[in-house]
Parts: C-alpha cells; sequence; structure tokens
C-alpha cells in the first residue's frame, strides 16, 4: 500500500520523534510519523494500574538536573513534578555510611580526568589514580556503570570530564507525579491532526533517498514517501546486524556508530506488604554515622553487589515499592541469569544491601515488574554512551544528510546523552534544521 507524499517522515514515537513531529506539524509542515510498536513513547514506559500506589515506570523515571527543554514542557502543560530528597548510603558487611557528599566526590573525581591527550577508559584512569581510597574508586566504578549504563573498562574518561563540565546541578533529581508517559502523551496531543498522521505497529526495514525524496517501506508492506525524514532510531537499533536498511548505505553513519556504545540495564520494581524501610530504627540499626537524623528520607543505597548495585525507594512519595537498578557488568551478570532468576537474585542482592534474611523479605514481597530492553527489538538496549575515543561520535551520528535525512534521539548529543532531555532537545533540533531550509 503506498500512501500520500508527506514533507516528513519521522521514525520512531519516542520523546524525539514526537517533539520533531509536533514542532513540524505547527509550522505547517504534512508530516507522517511511524513506530514499530503499538503504543508510543520508546524507552519511557510507564505502568497504571488500580492496585497500584502510583505509576511503575519500566523505563525512563527521571528529571535530571533542572534540564531546560524538559521543565519548558513542565510548565506549558502544569505537569506536576517533585524532587528527591538527596541522600546517598554506602551500604557494606551489613554496615551503612551516608554520603552526602556522593555527587561532590563523583564530581572531584571526574575532574582530576586529563584534558586533551589520548582518550583511555574510565576503569583505567581509575587504576591510575593510587592516592583514592579503594572504596572511592568502587563508588566510582559503580557510579559510571549505574548512572550511565557504561561498562566502565570501555567508556571514554574524557566524555565523563566533559558531562562533569556542562551538569547543572546533577545532584537534583525529580519525577513527574502522574508518570513519564504524561510528557509523552503531551507531545502527542500537540500534533496537528490536520497536517499529520500516527501509525503504529509500522516497522520500518527500509529507507531509500536521494536528495529531497525518501521512500520508506515498512514490515506491513507500507510504502511512505516524502521529502525529507527525521531518524530517531536507539544506537542499540542503527547497531543491529538486522536493522533499517538505508539505500545508499550511510558510511559515515556507520564510522560514528562504531564509537557509540550501547549501555545494558536490569531494573526491577519490587512491591511490598509495607514499607519496612520506613520503620523506626531500621536506619538506626544499620548505621553509627553522625550526620543522619531521625526522619531523614531514606533515598538512594548503594553497594558494590555483583547483581544490584544500587536500591532506591519512591521518596518524598511514600509507597511499598523498591527498585533495583544494574548496569554494566552487573547487567551483564544479571541476563546472563534468565528472567525467573533474576528476581531471585535480586531479592538475594536486596536481603544483603539492607542486612536482612532472605525470609524475611519474602514474607514481605508481593510482586514484581521489569522489561527486559536488550530483548526488545525496538530498543536493543538502555541507552547510549560514549566509546573510547568516541567524544565526537554523537556529534557525527546528528549530522543531516544532504537536507534529506535528519537525526534525533539521546545518542546524537555529547551534552545530554542517555536523558529524556536530550532526546525531546534533538527532537526539537532536527525540526528546526528543516524549518531552516
Amino acid at each position: 500500500m503506498t500512501h500520500d507524499r508527506f514533507d516528513v517522515i519521522v521514525i520512531g514515537a519516542g520523546a524525539a520523534g514526537l517533539a520533531a513531529a509536533r514542532d513540524l506539524s505547527g509550522a505547517g509542515k504534512r508530516v507522517c510519523v511511524l513506530e514499530g510498536r503499538d503504543r508510543i513513547g520508546g524507552r519511557i514506559c510507564t505502568v497504571h494500574s488500580a492496585d497500584l500506589p502510583l505509576p511503575i515506570e519500566l523505563g525512563a523515571e527521571f528529571i535530571h538536573g533542572e534540564a531546560e527543554t524538559t521543565f519548558a514542557i513542565v510548565e506549558s502543560s502544569a505537569l506536576l513534578v517533585y524532587q528527591l530528597p538527596d541522600t546517598h548510603w554506602w551500604s557494606a558487611g551489613g554496615r551503612w555510611r551516608l554520603h552526602n557528599d556522593f555527587w561532590e566526590k563523583m564530581n572531584d573525581i571526574r575532574s582530576r580526568i586529563p584534558a586533551g591527550g589520548r582518550d583511555i577508559s574510565f576503569d583505567e584512569f581509575l587504576k591510575r589514580q593510587r592516592k583514592l581510597a579503594p572504596r572511592v574508586k568502587q563508588m566510582a566504578r559503580g557510579f559510571a556503570e549505574g548512572f550511565n549504563a557504561a561498562h566502565a573498562d570501555r567508556i571514554s574518561a574524557a566524555s565523563l570530564r566533559s558531562s562533569n563540565e556542562d551538569e547543572e546541578d546533577p545532584h537534583k533529581q525529580f519525577r513527574i507525579a502522574n508518570g513519564y508517559d504524561a510528557l509523552i502523551e503531551w507531545l502527542r496531543a500537540g500534533l496537528d491532526p490536520e497536517r499529520s498522521q500516527l501509525h503504529l505497529g509500522s516497522e520500518v526495514t527500509e529507507v531509500s533517498w536521494s536528495r529531497g525524496a525518501v521512500e520508506v517501506q515498512t514490515s506491513r508492506g507500507q510504502t511512505f514517501r516524502a521529502k525529507a525524514a527525521v531518524i530517531t532510531i536507539p544506537i542499540g537499533v542503527w547497531k543491529a546486524p538486522a536493522g533499517i536498511r538505508f539505500d545508499p548505505v550511510l558510511r559515515d553513519k556507520r564510522k560514528a556508530i562504531a564509537k557509540i556504545e550501547v549501555g545494558q540495564v536490569v531494573k526491577i520494581i519490587f512491591r511490598f506488604r509495607k514499607r519496612f524501610w520506613d520503620e523506626p530504627d531500621f536506619v538506626k540499626r544499620r548505621t553509627k554515622t553522625k550526620n543522619w537524623e531521625e526522619g531523614m528520607p531514606l533515598n538512594f543505597v548503594h553497594s558494590a553487589d555483583r547483581f544490584i548495585p544500587t536500591w532506591w525507594t519512591t521518596a518524598p512519595v511514600r509507597a511499598p515499592l523498591l527498585t533495583g537498578w544494574a548496569g554494566g557488568h552487573a547487567a551483564d551478570a544479571l541476563l546472563a541469569e534468565g528472567a525467573e532468576s533474576m528476581i531471585d537474585r535480586a531479592l538475594d542482592s536486596l536481603a544483603r544491601t539492607f542486612a536482612m534474611k532472605r525470609r524475611e523479605i519474602e514474607t514481605l514481597f508481593d510482586s514484581s515488574h521489569m522489561h527486559d530492553w536488550q530483548a526488545d527489538r525496538f530498543s536493543r538496549g538502555a541507552y547510549s554512551y560514549s566509546g573510547i575515543g568516541g567524544q565526537r561520535a554523537h556529534d557525527a551520528l546528528a549530522k543531516p544528510i544532504g537536507r534529506t535525512l535528519f537525526f534525533a534521539g539521546e545518542a546524537t548529543t555529547g551534552e545530554e546523552t542517555g536523558t529524556v532531555a536530550g532526546a525531546v532537545s534533538t527532537g526539537k533540533r532536527a525540526a528546526k534544521q528543516i524549518l531552516s531550509g
């Protein structure tokens, strides 16, 4: 089936694709959005249920820092957001230590990375820091693997220094009260119904192009034509052997993609029958930290656990939910276990990190929620990070081709890589590039 010719075809209905389509259709362009999934949102996947105390985020969850693009949408849409308490605990041997200076420590370490010269992995950089205590190195390695979903021995040290310089108030974290999908729905609702079409279940298989002309084929036998296209596919799909076929081949993009890594993540949300971590003396029994105060909200708990190195609560909202997060090598170890074993390993990890007996946790356990982003063929991983020597690769991937092919998505920005803010801002950037022509 061949459809009418459009001004622009947008491939992907995640945050980047919808942001681009909204701006383009609002400017009078005829836009067609093609999405392989049967839903919009991409790696934002919010679960709403009457028996859940609040929305559960299987994918993106936080607004990192005071992201200008995201907060502009928050203000325009009247979305309710709340800030998380900035409390980070380190758990080792059943004892907890409060690190109120967590971000300061991480920023200090990243500022020590030399500017210029040959790029190395962050792991190699840490090995060379002989004056850093082993525990601090462990925390820094865990930060890179958790926050960046990276392998510490693959991520560019230079990129971490650069991100440290670019970040404003990185310790500030926010959630959208009624779910991240509320932002996605706001973007979708802004598509001009007279000038836009949205096709779900339309997986793009081939893009044929020449200057000023694009023809897109889908797995359903559909053919769409336009003057230009915005490509917003995730880095995992870019790298997949069975990904989208481009004719002519995008050789320069292949070079850029080779320098960008795919982050692996396992995120498991556990629901319990009660908030046992909020009980009186729960934290007090596990710490001798003098700067801890009774009633201080429990938020992030980190450890060197092999499987789940980071847990967090829903603070300041009180709900019987704990989220386990593993990136990098910890994610590899879990993914090798299989879905059933993942939950078992996560329960073991929680028992170790929270200094509890496994049977105690089992009696309180209610249910679990997760999504395998690695097995999802529309993502093939979590989000991107710069490989060694790949600091400029994100900008190279973002560069338009012949005023015809434009590129967006979190992997196409070196400043907000791996964030929803990065996805939205690059979608708006692509729309601006088209409209300025």
